[in-house]
Formats: C-alpha cells, sequence, structure tokens
C-alpha cells in the first residue's frame, strides 16, 4: 500500500512539474523585471486611470497588477527586432523594443541613443507583436 501510495505521488510530481515548466516556455510577450528580481511576461498591458497601476495581460484568463514603480525594464525577448507596439491616441503607433515608466511619462526607447517621451493619456494600447 505505501509503494502505491508513493508511486501516486511521484506521479504527481511529475505531472506538476511538466505543466509547470510547459507553462513557462510556451509565455511568450514582452518581459517585465521587477525589482524584486523576478520576471513576468505578458502581452498587453494597461494602466488604471484611477490606481496608476499597470495591468499585464498574460494570457486569455489570466493577468498581474503591478506598480510602476516596482518595474526596472520592461523590453522585448532578445532576438526579437522592434517587437512592442505603443499605439497612441489619434492613430500613430511607435515600435520599441524597450521602454521605461517615469511617472505619468513613458521613455520609449527607438535606437542606440534615441528617447521619445509619451504621456499615459496619449496611449491608446502597448502590446506585443511578434
Amino acid at each position: 500500500m505505501k509503494i502505491k501510495i508513493a508511486l501516486l505521488l511521484i506521479a504527481i510530481a511529475i505531472i506538476t512539474a511538466a505543466s509547470a515548466a510547459a507553462q513557462d516556455t510556451a509565455q511568450s510577450g514582452f518581459a517585465i523585471s521587477l525589482k524584486n528580481g523576478s520576471n513576468v511576461r505578458g502581452r498587453t498591458l494597461s494602466r488604471d486611470e484611477t490606481t496608476g497601476k499597470l495591468r499585464l495581460a498574460m494570457s486569455e484568463n489570466s493577468y498581474a497588477v503591478i506598480a510602476p514603480e516596482d518595474t526596472v525594464s520592461i523590453q522585448s525577448p532578445s532576438g526579437a527586432a522592434d517587437s512592442i507596439s505603443i499605439k497612441l491616441k489619434g492613430g500613430s503607433e511607435l515600435r520599441c523594443k524597450e521602454f521605461a515608466l517615469n511617472g505619468e511619462v513613458v521613455a520609449v526607447k527607438l535606437g542606440t541613443a534615441t528617447r521619445v517621451e509619451v504621456r499615459w493619456n496619449e496611449i491608446e494600447s502597448i502590446s506585443f507583436a511578434p
């Protein structure tokens, strides 16, 4: 009986580990590095106008709420070329690999030495565009 329980527990552990590994590798999108050392990936980023918190959609059914001051960097995965799309109100679009949050301003890195600052109220959406 003890052997059956042990085998069952081992099988559950293997299934859980495989599921976690599959979820980790299946996630795509831009990466947000946090001050506590962790990283989260998501495809769409929005900002709650009343609280100022960021809402990162990671899949159809899951999202994370992040305080902007807890972020270190927001960038595309390595190897992706200009895969973050920032759509502005009025129809314009900026494509970049990296941007930073500075209070009410998003600093978009367009090249090695070029940054454009855009106010949050001018942004329609921020998404990962492979």
